[in-house]
C-alpha cells in the first residue's frame, strides 16, 4: 500500500557512509543484544491533569513497552520501553503547560479497521493513533483526524538549529516519499516515524550451493537465479513442490508489495499524463479516476485495470511465482526460510531483524534490493524474462519511503470542543514534534531495532546496504518513488481488497483467462469504487487538467 506506507498494509555488503545518510552508526548484527531494560522509575504524579493515550502501532513493529523488560533469547529477545521513557520526560516538562499528560497504551490497535472505525465514529479512539492511509481517499472528508498540513510548514521546535525540521517540520522528510501521505484533497493526517527498509532476504549458503555467487540485479537475472536453484534442488532430491518438509522454494513473496514495484515500473511511461492534479511523483486516487475517465488520441484510457500494461503486470507476477510450492496458499514462508527451505524471501525491516536472529548460525544470510525490470532490448533474442512494455523509470529500491504514521484522532478534537480551547490538539502536536525530531526519533526507533530512524542513523548493520542502494537510486531523476503507481493502494480499501483477491486468483489462472474474464472483474470493481470516490469527494472534470496534459516537472 502507499508507501506501503499503506500497505500493510513490506542488501548484504555494508558501507560506512552513504549520501545524506552519512555518519550512520555501524553496529553488530543484533545477535548480541542481551541487556535488560530499566523500568521507568518516576512516572510523576499527574492526578490533576487529563490523561491522553498514544496507541503505538507500527508498520514494522509496535512501539508499546514489552510486558517484560528482561531479555530472554526465546521469549523476549527485544525488551523495549524507550517510547514510554520519552513520553515520561515530555510529561515532566509539558503536562503543566497543557493540562494533559500522555500514557502509552499497553497494546496496539495497529490499524485494525474493524476495531478502529467504531472508535473514530464515536470519538473514543486514542488521541494519537497509528493510521495506515490506505483508506485516506474515503476518510478525508469524515473528520476522523486532525489536518496537519499547515503546521507541517512551521518549525519543529525540538529540531536542533540548522538541522532538518528546524525551519519547516516537513523538511524531516523527502519530498516525493512524503507526498504519498497526502489525501487527494491535500490534507496530511499522519506524522511518519520511521524509514522502511525493503528487499529480499536470501539464503547465501543455499545460493552458493546452486552456483549463484552474485546477487541478481535485474528481473531477468532474478528469474534465472530461480531456475538455477530449482535445477540444484533436483540434484539433491528436493524439487517436489508438494513436500514442504524438503522442497527448496526459490522465491516467495509474503505481501503484494512486489506488485507495486512492477506496477510502477510498467506505468512509468504514462506517469507524465496521470500525475497532473497533484504533481508530486505519486498517482493518487483522484488521478487514477481521472486517468480512467480520460482517453488519449488513440481512444485508449490513460489508465485501466484491464489494459495491456496490467495484463503484463500479472504475467510478470505469475512468472515470479513459477516455483511456488503446491500448497502456497497455506505455506508458512517465514518458518520455511528459517529452516533453510526458501532461497529468497520478500522482507521489510521487521522481517529482516527477526528472521536473521532466528536463523542464527545455521546458514549465511544476505539482504539485497529488488531487481530492476528491463524492456526487451532490440537485437537480443526474445526472452519472457524481459518485458515488451517500455520502462522509462524504475522504482527506487532499498527503502519504500516512510512508514508508521501517527495521527491525531477526533478524540482530541472532541476534548477541545468540550473545553472551549485547543490545548489538547496542541499537546498532541507538541508530542509528535518531540518524537519526530532526530535526537528523540533515533532513540525511539533504533532501540526497537526494526526500522531506520528518520535521520538515517541506523544502528542495525543489515539495513545499511539497503539504504545505500536507495541513495544511489535517488540520484537518477527518472527513477520513481516506491508506490508511485499503485492503484490498489491508492484508491480505497475495497479496491485494494479486490486487487489482492485478483492476485491470488491470477496465480492459478491461465494467461488467456487473465486477459479476458478475470480482468473484467477488476475493471468492474474499479468502476464501482471510482464512482464512489468521485461522488463522495465531489470531484469534477471541470477542475481537472484536460486530456493530454503533461506534468510540468
Amino acid at each position: 500500500m502507499k508507501v506501503f506506507t499503506k500497505f500493510l498494509a513490506l542488501a548484504a555488503a555494508l558501507a560506512l557512509s552513504f549520501g545524506s545518510f552519512a555518519g550512520c552508526k555501524m553496529a553488530s548484527d543484533g545477535k548480541d543484544s542481551t541487556k535488560n531494560v530499566e523500568s521507568v522509575k518516576d512516572g510523576g504524579d499527574y492526578s490533576g491533569y487529563v490523561k491522553l493515550t498514544i496507541e503505538a502501532g507500527g508498520q514494522n513493529i509496535t512501539y508499546n513497552s514489552t510486558a517484560s523488560l528482561e531479555y530472554d533469547e526465546y521469549t523476549n529477545r527485544y525488551p523495549y520501553n524507550t517510547l514510554e521513557r520519552l513520553v515520561s520526560e515530555w510529561n515532566k516538562s509539558h503536562a503543566g503547560e497543557y493540562g494533559y499528560y500522555f500514557s502509552v497504551s499497553s497494546t496496539a490497535i495497529n490499524n485494525d479497521r474493524e476495531t478502529m472505525l467504531p472508535m473514530l465514529l464515536n470519538k473514543t479512539a486514542p488521541e494519537i493513533v497509528y493510521y495506515l492511509p490506505t483508506t485516506i481517499a474515503e476518510d478525508q472528508s469524515k473528520g476522523y483526524f486532525y489536518d496537519l498540513a499547515d503546521i507541517m510548514n512551521e518549525p519543529n521546535k525540538y529540531s536542533k538549529s540548522g538541522e532538518a525540521g528546524s525551519v519547516r517540520w516537513k523538511d524531516l522528510y523527502g519530498e516525493e516519499e512524503y507526498s504519498s501521505f497526502y489525501s487527494p484533497d491535500g490534507q496530511i493526517f499522519t506524522v511518519p516515524m520511521e524509514k522502511n527498509p525493503i528487499g529480499l532476504l536470501y539464503n547465501k549458503t543455499l545460493m552458493k550451493a546452486a552456483g549463484v555467487n552474485e546477487e541478481p540485479a535485474t528481473y531477468k537475472e532474478f528469474m534465472e537465479v530461480q531456475d538455477k536453484i530449482n535445477a540444484y534442488a533436483k540434484t539433491v532430491n528436493r524439487a517436489d513442490p508438494s513436500d514442504d518438509s524438503k522442497y527448496i522454494c526459490p522465491f516467495y513473496s509474503m505481501y503484494p508489495w512486489y506488485d507495486s514495484y512492477l506496477e510502477s515500473s510498467l506505468l512509468s511511461g504514462v506517469m507524465k499524463y496521470l500525475d497532473v492534479i497533484n504533481e508530486d511523483g505519486i498517482i493518487d486516487a483522484e488521478e487514477f479516476v481521472r486517468g480512467f475517465m480520460y482517453k488519449d488520441g488513440n481512444g485508449e484510457r490513460y489508465f485501466s485495470p484491464d489494459s495491456d500494461r496490467y495484463v503484463e503486470l500479472y504475467r510478470l507476477i505469475k512468472q515470479s511465482a513459477k516455483y511456488y510450492p503446491a500448497n502456497y496458499g497455506s505455506y508458512y514462508a517465514e518458518q520455511q526460510f528459517i529452516v533453510g527451505n526458501v532461497a529468497m524471501l520478500e522482507v521489510v525491516g521487521g522481517n529482516i531483524r527477526s528472521f536473521i536472529d532466528q536463523v542464527g548460525d545455521d546458514f549465511e544470510v544476505g539482504v539485497m534490493p529488488y531487481p530492476v525490470l528491463e524492456t526487451q532490448p532490440e537485437g537480443v533474442a526474445a526472452n519472457d524474462y524481459y518485458t515488451q512494455v517500455k520502462v522509462e523509470g524504475n522504482v527506487r529500491r532499498g527503502l519504500s519511503g516512510y512508514s508508521t504514521g501517527w495521527a491525531i484522532s477526533n478524540s482530541a478534537m472532541a476534548k477541545d470542543a468540550a473545553s472551549g480551547n485547543d490545548k489538547c490538539v496542541k499537546a498532541c502536536i507538541d508530542m509528535l514534534m518531540y518524537l519526530s525530531c532526530f535526537e528523540n526519533n533515533d532513540k525511539m526507533v533504533n532501540d526497537r531495532g526494526f526500522a531506520i530512524p528518520l535521520s538515517g542513523n541506523t544502528t542495525y548493520a543489515h539495513f545499511v546496504k539497503l539504504a545505500e542502494v536507495y541513495e544511489n537510486d535517488v540520484k537518477n531523476p527518472e527513477n520513481l518513488a516506491w508506490g508511485a503507481a499503485s492503484s490498489g493502494s491508492n484508491m480505497n480499501k475495497n479496491y485494494y481488497d479486490a486487487t489482492v483477491n485478483f492476485r491470488k486468483t491470477a496465480l492459478v489462472t491461465e494467461m488467456s483467462a487473465i486477459k479476458g474474464e478475470l480482468t473484467r472483474y477488476l475493471f468492474e470493481s474499479f468502476v464501482t469504487e471510482a464512482n464512489t470516490l468521485y461522488n463522495q469527494n465531489k470531484w469534477g472534470q471541470k477542475t481537472w487538467p484536460a486530456a493530454g496534459t503533461e506534468r510540468s516537472r
